[in-house]
């Protein structure tokens, strides 16, 4: 299908825009609510007004609203565009100039026919499941891990709740021994024909039997899953975590939810890093950032301290005459690259500690000390920084006492 005859199904005109639909209010559940949450509200209202159990009128309306609500509110970047936006976010332009004479397709991440129809008209092309490969979406976890499992990497095992394939009924929905009949109303296509303009139709998925081609009565529903053929189940996964940055996303491959209402490969698990600030060490692109306490003595004698590192504690060199808030560089002591060998370096502050109380022998040395400096004078022009530093210590030291 070529972007000429789509250009002669849709024009540059204002769309016409329904009622602003509440997502969360369609599903039960709060703004701030949880993917789990969201889950699990579905799948009760789905199980509650598909088509096959639920013989009222309003529950066909009501099953399309909430798959509309759910394929949402699941995915984080359109529950991030339908919270700014509303649900007239789709249509918001994704440039400054929004739409121009004829419709390019390209721009729109659609990667089949069916994509723009579904997008557009709400509905699936014939037998959805055989286009981009039948696989799912969602769902979008959060995973908290320490500080230094994010530096090094980690195996982690989580808890998840997914939908799957109903074991029983090996996901065709029907008890042992039956079958479903074929759907009467596209003739077991599981497609009918909706026409767009003088002379084109498009395919849309039969309501009666949502694409299956099929229908199961109610005696013959596998009593696991009621005939949905899949259903909400606790999954452990297994994640292995490689050095990662707070707020990175991993996509775990076919661990996520198998498609809703029809047949179909697991969808890819996305899962969000959290990581927990450690009390010592922060961090700083690939760089490490750690403030060491250095003892005012060292600072002016020079001498070596035990500094952390994510690799356990070294020995550091303090030069004669360091000053406070003064920087020394580890090199290849930070983190590794995600994507390189490379690794970050270490930035030692360091914060020099003043004593709060001297023995009478230390006192009289500082005072001494005082006395060779010329009484911290400062009038002369031939002081050099180091002993000025110096100088302003003792005066600090000495105030201090």
């Amino acid at each position: 299908m070529n972007s000429s005859y789509l250009n002669r199904l849709f024009h540059s005109s204002e769309p016409l825009r329904g009622p602003e639909k509440d997502y969360y209010e369609l599903l039960g559940v709060t703004k701030n609510a949880s993917q789990s949450d969201i889950k699990k509200a579905y799948y009760a209202l789905a199980k509650k007004y598909h088509p096959d159990t639920n013989k009222d009128t309003s529950a066909k309306e009501k099953f399309v609203q909430v798959q509309e609500a759910y394929e949402v509110l699941s995915d984080e970047e359109k529950r991030a565009q339908y919270d700014q936006w509303g649900s007239s976010f789709e249509e918001q332009p994704t440039g400054a100039g929004g739409f121009s004479g004829g419709v390019n397709f390209e721009g729109f991440g659609f990667g089949n026919p069916p994509d723009i129809f579904e997008h557009v008209f709400g509905f699936g092309g014939p037998k959805a499941s055989t286009w981009g490969g039948g696989f799912s979406t969602g769902p979008h976890v959060q995973l908290n891990i320490p500080f230094m499992e994010a530096v090094s990497g980690a195996k982690k095992t989580i808890t998840i709740d997914a939908i799957s394939t109903c074991k029983p009924c090996n996901g065709r929905g029907t008890k042992g021994g039956t079958k479903p009949d074929k759907c009467m109303t596209c003739k077991g296509s599981g497609v009918r024909y909706v026409p767009v303009a003088a002379g084109f139709q498009v395919q849309s998925t039969c309501p009666d039997c949502k694409g299956k081609g099929v229908k199961i009565r109610s005696e013959n529903r596998c009593h696991v899953c009621g005939g949905q053929g899949q259903v909400n189940e606790p999954r452990q996964v297994t994640i292995d975590i490689p050095a990662v940055d707070d707020e990175m996303k991993m996509r775990i491959p076919r661990q996520g939810d198998v498609p809703i209402g029809r047949s179909g490969l697991p969808g890819d698990l996305i899962v969000r890093i959290k990581v927990v600030p450690h009390d010592v060490f922060k961090r700083q692109g690939n760089n490490i950032i750690v403030e060491a306490p250095v003892p005012f003595y060292k600072a002016i004698l020079g001498g070596f301290i035990r500094v952390p590192t994510v690799d356990g504690d070294v020995e550091l060199k303090i030069p004669p005459g360091s000053q406070p808030e003064q920087q020394a560089l580890m090199k290849k002591r930070g983190i590794k690259s995600i994507n390189s060998r490379a690794r970050g370096d270490q930035i030692v502050i360091f914060k020099v500690n003043l004593p709060t109380s001297l023995a009478p022998k230390q006192k009289e040395l500082i005072e001494e000390f005082v006395k060779l400096s010329g009484g911290f004078s400062t009038s002369s022009t031939t002081t050099n920084s180091k002993n000025s530093f110096l100088k302003k210590l003792f005066k600090k030291l000495k105030n201090k006492l």
